[in-house]
């Protein structure tokens, strides 16, 4: 699916046209003020319906799809467009707007474990530093197909996806951080650090270490849920220096 970028050409002709490099810039007319600011919403306007049409293609049932001949590797392609788009703030919390966040969530149960993996990395992105749509997805029950892929996924690349998700969406949010132990993540953050998959493992240990930070008292909880015994023994083990690399 092409990607509908910004007009850079004309933008960056209308900037060699306004400055020659060696003076300071001048004062905008009104017809150059009008043109610019015409030439930027008309890229949000391209960005909106580009998600507009995203989020028709996430409400079409799948075998619909597959009769267009779509595979698993063109919706994948599409979410990282996506992705790209709700960086922006204002965007992330549009797609709600336009009706596509509930089909996003969605597609964490999608039959396809790419694309279940690559929507919890949309999520991720949407939720990030972002109050509203932190809101929005737990009204809309995101949490809860998150803890589902983290705990019981069997694609590790998903359960770990999922748990990123879960982490930006609960820091900085008291009810997520509440909603997240009345639904044992705790015991699930346990079994993650008892895989096999040091990216699973390093994630879970983040993020235990942001709640234990922000909630002391949860301290006797991983402690009555045997984290210490774990801790040691991946202290010990043969990957504990790639395990405690933060890069």
């Amino acid at each position: 699916m092409a990607k509908e970028g910004p007009n850079w050409e004309g933008l960056l002709k209308w900037s060699l046209a306004n400055s020659d490099g060696t003076r300071p810039p001048r004062n905008l007319s009104e017809e150059d003020r009008k043109w610019f600011m015409e030439a930027m919403q008309a890229q949000t306007i391209d960005v909106i319906k580009r998600m507009k049409q995203i989020t028709l293609v996430m409400q079409t049932p799948d075998q619909a799809l597959e009769a267009q001949g779509v595979t698993s590797a063109d919706l994948e392609d599409m979410l990282d467009e996506l992705q790209e788009h709700v960086e922006s703030i204002d965007m992330a919390n549009d797609l709600h707007s336009i009706g596509g966040l509930v089909p996003l969530l969605g597609y964490l149960k999608n039959s396809h474990a790419n694309i279940r993996a690559k929507a919890a990395e949309v999520v991720a992105t949407i939720v990030q530093n972002n109050p509203r749509s932190q809101q929005l997805v737990m009204e809309a029950n995101g949490l809860e197909s998150l803890l589902s892929n983290f705990a019981l996924d069997p694609d590790v690349t998903v359960r770990t996806k999922a748990l990123g998700a879960i982490s930006s969406l609960i820091r900085h949010n008291k009810p997520g951080i509440a909603a997240f132990r009345l639904a044992n993540g705790y015991a699930a953050l346990r079994d993650a650090l008892g895989s096999e998959n040091v990216r699973l493992q390093r994630k879970a240990l983040n993020l235990i270490h942001y709640l234990l930070h922000e909630n002391n008292s949860d301290c006797n909880v991983v402690s009555e849920l045997g984290f210490p015994r774990i801790m040691l023994h991946l202290a010990s083990s043969d990957d504990a220096d790639e395990l405690l690399d933060s890069s």
